[in-house]
């Protein structure tokens, strides 16, 4: 019974995959919040507050990264590429425009997206077909 516990197994990946497609359609849920123009003034005058350069642009750029990798960290296309924004994503909204507080969602967003660029797609994804495909060419 212990050892079950303790070996990786199928289970744990297939896990890993339920947990990064919630996670993609969580912060392609943010994401979505491009479209209002009243809550991207909002994020714009909060970066302006935080002395954050060209905070319009930074808003934008932010929520880009969040739907645009969010859809693809939802997929599984390209995981570990797509981690890479989010987690800076992450990093400005806890360490610079929040308190830095370990509690924070988007510290907790931040180490899912260090998961996913250490771990990748998992075995449901598409990078996985991609890799599978690559594979059966050589």
């Amino acid at each position: 019974m212990i050892k079950k516990l303790l070996e990786p197994n199928a289970s744990w990946a297939s896990g890993l995959v339920i947990v990064r497609i919630f996670t993609g359609g969580i912060i392609i849920v943010f994401g979505f919040e491009i479209f209002d123009t009243e809550g991207m003034a909002g994020y714009t005058q909060w970066l302006t507050d935080v002395k954050v350069p060209a905070p319009r642009i930074m808003a934008y750029v932010g929520k880009v990264a969040e739907l645009l990798c969010g859809t693809m960290l939802t997929l599984g296309l390209f995981t570990r590429l797509a981690s890479i924004p989010l987690m800076i994503t992450m990093i400005v909204i806890n360490f610079v425009m929040l308190d830095g507080n370990p509690r924070n969602s988007p510290f907790y967003l931040l180490l899912l997206f260090t998961t996913f660029l250490l771990m990748g797609g998992g075995k449901f994804s598409l990078d996985e077909l991609i890799r599978k495909r690559i594979n059966r060419e050589r």
